[in-house]
């Protein structure tokens, strides 16, 4: 069984969480696989274009796999989810549900609906980059997460510093989810503050568990 991390937005596979799965799937001999998802490119960003590409990968590996999503990525992964790409387990890290509609309505976002671009900080690449308009277009198509349903397990670490995404979008994700797990950590959106990781691990160890290499 294979681990899948998802990069979040305006960040990238080598990020710090990133690299923290694969050197703990690397320790354990799981294979490891970690797409980039700046897709087509960043300029060209769409969630379209993220979900396919989780889809074919996931649909190409010998079994379910263990999924972990930072953020963006975590919204990506549970809509491969709903759209009924198999999984054996979702890890959500602070998974940014109401991204579309806060894009659509929030303030923060009117000057990028206004112009259809806007410069963003992308961390991956340790610069400004230009946030093209493929995105505006392609928000609506993602905006009722509310109504998603997954039939996998779920488990959410989500900090209650997080100034990103609200933790009442994983509240009440875990309301509509019965069998899905919230874990509320004393932490920011980035989730690096060692307690956080090592509430990663164990949810890790507890997925991949009877498969560890000893």
């Amino acid at each position: 069984m294979d681990l899948v991390y998802l990069h979040g937005f305006a960040s990238g596979p080598r990020g710090a969480k990133g690299s923290h799965c694969r050197d703990w799937a690397a320790a354990r001999g799981i294979p490891f696989h970690a797409p980039d998802l700046n897709l087509p490119d960043f300029q060209h960003l769409t969630i379209t274009a993220q979900v396919a590409a989780v889809t074919a990968l996931v649909r190409a590996l010998p079994e379910p796999p263990v999924v972990v999503g930072s953020s963006m990525g975590g919204l990506v992964a549970a809509a491969a989810a709903h759209q009924g790409v198999p999984m054996a387990r979702l890890i959500l890290l602070a998974p940014a549900f109401g991204f579309a509609r806060r894009r659509l309505s929030g303030r923060r976002w009117a000057g990028y609906r206004r112009r259809g671009t806007m410069p963003t900080f992308h961390h991956a690449q340790g610069r400004w980059l230009t946030l093209g308009p493929d995105l505006l277009p392609d928000l609506p198509l993602w905006q009722d997460d509310t109504q998603w349903q997954l039939a996998v397990p779920v488990v959410i670490l989500h900090g209650r510093q997080d100034e990103a995404v609200p933790l009442a979008e994983s509240e009440a994700f875990a309301a509509r989810h019965p069998g899905a797990m919230l874990r509320v950590l004393e932490d920011d959106h980035g989730l690096l503050a060692p307690a956080s990781l090592l509430a990663l691990d164990a949810c890790l160890d507890e997925a991949f568990g009877y498969r560890l290499i000893t």
